[in-house]
């Protein structure tokens, strides 16, 4: 058995206004992290599937890239 409330978005506010400074860095940081992983999926859906790369590959890239960044400023 639950139970079920409706609470405007004021309503809530003013609730979540009588936290203390740590409860409300601890509840932003939560909610901050829950609303990425919501971006990350909905951004994920529209990215190309790709095989798996695997983490040489990836530092063989970034050395690459930053080889070719040096050599421009020289």
């Amino acid at each position: 058995m639950g139970l079920t409330i409706e609470i405007s978005p004021d309503q809530l506010l003013t609730i979540l206004s009588q936290l203390s400074a740590e409860e409300k860095i601890r509840l932003a940081e939560r909610l901050r992290a829950a609303a990425a992983a919501e971006k990350w999926r909905e951004l994920s859906k529209k990215l190309p599937d790709m095989p798996e790369i695997s983490m040489a590959e990836i530092v063989a890239e970034v050395k690459a890239v930053r080889k070719q960044r040096h050599l421009k400023h020289q």
